[in-house]
């Protein structure tokens, strides 16, 4: 289990794990990562839940660079159920949730180093927020739901898994050890994805764009930008001030021969699928 994803999930507790919930975490871990895309790899776990953690109805929502809208996927709820759901999160809602630029603001922004617990597991019947029960939950007429977060190299969240159950059966300590042990993995195998060079064998980070003799911070930015994240949310991401970004982005225009970010991408996503 990587640092990174140390504290970040709130399921564990350490002094009630079995020989079942290693075994149960393991196979999690083992299928999932025989899948080669973000959304297949979140698919399939979601799918796997279903016998180690079981729910009556779940959602997956991706999540673009920006933090924007990408995409759902449900399992036993219609989408229009899941459009309602969303709409106590998302401003300036537009009514077809698989349409992009949608800011989405589960989470206010925050990050994967931000020390918040990105998991939760929620007893309705003892929610307070009249108004959200009123007008989301009771419609569904939901119990106890689960909810966690997966993240890219950047620390921003990616992917938010919803499980509910309409029954009034709350998730056992047992189902909460297992994904406890098994989600700091899952994280890092989810992160991987975003990755997009390769090592030498000095382990130094080898891009479609080596030839431009950018600086490693650069190199950085240029990555970032190719996975269509703003220049605001770069600086955010990189813990540096909005004006040194741009002044790394006028940099990186300026060693690769174009004018704008378009033409940048354009290039170098052209040569990166060569």
């Amino acid at each position: 289990m990587g640092d990174s994803s140390k504290g970040i999930y709130s399921f564990l507790e350490p002094e009630g794990i079995s020989f079942r919930n290693y075994m149960q975490a393991f196979d999690l871990v083992q299928k999932c990562s025989e899948e080669h895309t973000p959304r297949s790899f979140c698919v399939r776990l979601l799918e796997l839940l279903k016998r180690v953690c079981p729910y009556d109805m779940a959602a997956l929502i991706f999540l673009d660079a920006n933090n924007k809208l990408s995409g759902i996927h449900t399992t036993g709820r219609k989408r229009t159920e899941l459009k309602k759901h969303l709409q106590y999160y998302i401003q300036d809602y537009i009514p077809d949730p698989a349409e992009k630029d949608v800011p989405f603001n589960l989470f206010c922004g925050m990050r994967e180093a931000s020390g918040f617990s990105f998991s939760g597991v929620f007893d309705w019947k003892n929610f307070s927020g009249d108004e959200f029960k009123k007008r989301h939950i009771a419609p569904l007429k939901l119990c106890h739901s689960m909810g966690f977060c997966f993240f890219d190299l950047s620390g921003t969240y990616r992917v938010v898994f919803i499980l509910d159950r309409v029954k009034d059966v709350p998730f056992t300590e047992e189902e909460k050890n297992c994904l406890g042990l098994a989600l700091p993995v899952l994280n890092n195998i989810h992160r991987n994805f975003f990755y997009s060079g390769i090592d030498d064998e000095k382990g130094r980070l080898q891009t479609p764009w080596k030839q431009y003799n950018l600086t490693p911070r650069e190199e950085e930015i240029l990555a970032l930008l190719c996975q269509g994240m703003t220049t605001q949310n770069i600086s955010s991401a990189l813990y540096i001030s909005v004006g040194t970004t741009y002044k790394h982005v006028a940099n990186i225009l300026s060693k690769t021969g174009v004018t704008s970010k378009q033409e940048l991408l354009v290039k170098l996503m052209g040569r990166k699928n060569l």
